[in-house]
């Protein structure tokens, strides 16, 4: 049996005796990279198995409510637009998508920002014979969604990165 924690120390340790708890207390999988993840995990574990875990029903509508949340950060209104894939399209480049311009018109884009809700519609635009997209936000058309994010935040942010359009990832190798 492991020694009991004490919880309120966690956030005094060092990564290494966090580690060294990770692999008495869970083992079977690598710890958290960073250490408040790796306190908030620990923390939850050495609960869990002390008090229980969750009972069937609230393990449930917690997994509806994942579920559900990553639906609506996929920013894409299922009523009107069919459910989008985020493999590279077409239009991609040597960077990877090109998601904004890959997002159909019509497209509503959500995203609560400290505590408000944010709406952004997908715009068609044409410009010198090309066609292109555009963004509207609270009445006002916007040609990037960096822009927007920037009207959102009052700070630079990659716009389809700041929608959850855009990854971490790396373009897979040929």
């Amino acid at each position: 049996m492991s020694a009991p924690v004490d919880l309120g120390a966690l956030p005094r340790m060092s990564i290494k005796e966090l580690r060294d708890l990770w692999k008495e207390h869970i083992g079977r999988s690598p710890p958290p990279v960073q250490k408040r993840l790796l306190i908030r995990e620990l923390a939850w574990r050495v609960q869990e198995r002390a008090h229980g875990g969750l009972d069937a029903e609230t393990a449930r509508v917690l997994k509806s409510a994942i579920r559900n949340a990553r639906q609506s950060t996929q920013n894409v209104d299922s009523s009107e637009q069919p459910r989008r894939s985020r493999r590279c399209s077409a239009s991609s480049t040597a960077r990877g998508p090109r998601v904004a311009n890959d997002l159909p018109p019509g497209t509503r884009l959500v995203r609560e920002w400290r505590g408000r809700t944010h709406e952004v519609t997908v715009l068609e635009s044409r410009t010198g014979g090309k066609t292109g997209r555009s963004f509207r936000y609270r009445g006002q058309t916007f040609k990037t969604l960096t822009e927007v994010a920037k009207a959102i935040t009052g700070i630079h942010w990659s716009g389809p990165r700041f929608f959850g359009l855009a990854t971490s990832r790396r373009p897979e190798s040929p």
